[in-house]
């Protein structure tokens, strides 16, 4: 039997991360923005590019940390204390609880210099619970700049972990922890019906416009209630993918209507055996309705 692959042991490409799943299923982050969620996995990309080491500091250039169309650091500044606050809670074997910074002490150059950078580290316990990390998702990084929504950042990247899996095409979550995942407000959108218009949606479309695979989410009952999320997930075609691609190099002014113009509305989940047998079938089209149009 070969030996279970590390994330550490892979080599990530310029711009593709491998994002550990410690990284990715995190919660507490509810409070952070959209610049402070992609930053978690730009450093990350960065670090582990450089070599991932206990007590090691790692360097980047401000401006791979900058929105698109920001000269100033004030938006970087705000991000790294946001992650400086961010607790990232681990269940460990044995029953202990571990809970790390994300992001240790660093050193910013003057953030009016029009070149500087950022020298940072990670805790060192956050850097032993990595070392040892199995599960990955992997990382568009032009996609993942091309975002508008925070709420699309921590969906695609979760989407991005449960893409990897073989014989799996869908995933059940209980709403609260869903809401916990994507990192909703807590008391924001308490209905589902204003949760799905102003975060579930606008996040779907986002996702199925720019990233190398397509999702559908779908709302699960108990009596009358939302109680459960149906996330689906699968590859592009080759079709789809150059489109994804070139939208995510178009400027994001636009996007928004552009996207309107192309949203498919996607059926219900089909049943397990049902999707089993549509994942070793090539997938020319994509279903036609969408349940969340009727919530």
């Amino acid at each position: 039997m070969s030996e279970e692959l590390r994330v550490l042991s892979l080599t990530p490409s310029r711009d593709e991360a491998i994002k550990p799943s410690e990284l990715i299923q995190i919660t507490g982050h509810q409070t952070l923005t959209l610049n402070a969620r992609r930053a978690i996995t730009i450093l990350w990309h960065n670090a582990h590019q450089q070599g991932i080491r206990e007590g090691k500091d790692y360097t980047i250039e401000l401006a791979e940390l900058r929105p698109d169309g920001h000269k100033g650091s004030e938006m970087v500044e705000e991000a790294i204390v946001s992650l400086m606050q961010t607790i990232l809670t681990v269940k460990l074997s044995g029953g202990r609880t571990r809970r790390v910074q994300f992001l240790g002490g660093n050193d910013m150059d003057d953030p009016d210099r029009p070149v500087g950078v950022l020298n940072y580290s990670f805790d060192k316990r956050l850097v032993e619970m990595l070392r040892d990390s199995s599960i990955w998702g992997k990382i568009a990084l032009p996609v993942l700049m091309a975002f508008s929504s925070k709420y699309a950042v921590s969906l695609y990247e979760n989407a991005s972990q449960w893409s990897n899996l073989s014989r799996k095409v869908f995933q059940e979550i209980a709403l609260d922890d869903f809401r916990q995942m994507l990192g909703v407000e807590e008391g924001k959108y308490p209905a589902f019906g204003a949760l799905n218009k102003h975060v579930l949606k606008p996040a779907v479309d986002e996702i199925n416009a720019l990233a190398p695979f397509n999702i559908t989410v779908a709302p699960l009952k108990t009596g009358r209630r939302v109680t459960h999320i149906r996330v689906g997930w699968w590859r592009k075609s080759e079709e789809e993918l150059k489109a994804a691609w070139a939208e995510a190099q178009r400027p994001k002014v636009g996007r928004r209507a552009r996207i309107a113009g192309q949203v498919q509305h996607v059926t219900p989940m089909p049943s397990v055996a049902t999707s089993l047998r549509k994942e070793r079938l090539t997938r020319k089209t994509a279903p036609d309705s969408s349940l969340l149009d009727d919530v």
